[in-house]
């Protein structure tokens, strides 16, 4: 397995295994593939090199996660849309594509860089607390087509 940055092409299949799997693991529909498209999409448009990157977890081309770290503002960044299929979890995959992440924030200057989850993402959770991010706020919504808890949490970088 490799990690290495997006190629153009990339963001289709984001968005199709994220989209697969939340459905039939979790149920999500609603504005599910919505906001897997927007967030791919903006990062398209608005990427700026040195200020956002993704990475792509892959294995003889077939990819197999990914992450991003995208500016929220005010110095502070974003990690978006962590994912590792299935059968990839358990080998450290997750853990080197969050400390990409974290290195990457660190180095642009960022001060903080903070994410969005869901309280029922647990091997996700453990990864972000052991990469000393903590949770800061707690919300349930209902954009996936059912009340869920979502949280905000947080890693101070400087």
């Amino acid at each position: 397995m490799q990690i290495r940055e997006f190629r153009h092409g990339d963001m289709g299949p984001i968005v199709t295994a994220q989209c697969r799997y939340y459905s039939a693991a979790h149920d999500w529909h609603g504005n599910m593939e919505q906001l897997l498209l927007e967030v791919t999409a903006n990062f398209l448009k608005s990427h700026i090199p040195g200020r956002s990157k993704c990475w792509i977890a892959e294995q003889d081309d077939q990819i197999l996660g990914s992450i991003f770290c995208v500016d929220a503002g005010d110095s502070i960044a974003q990690l978006r849309l962590l994912y590792l299929d299935p059968a990839a979890r358990g080998h450290g995959l997750g853990t080197k594509l969050i400390a990409e992440c974290v290195n990457f924030a660190r180095a642009a200057g960022y001060r903080e860089l903070m994410l969005w989850t869901h309280a029922v993402l647990l091997p996700a959770r453990r990864l972000y607390a052991a990469a000393g991010f903590v949770i800061t706020a707690t919300a349930d919504h209902d954009e996936f087509g059912r009340t869920e808890p979502g949280e905000t949490w947080t890693l101070h970088l400087k």
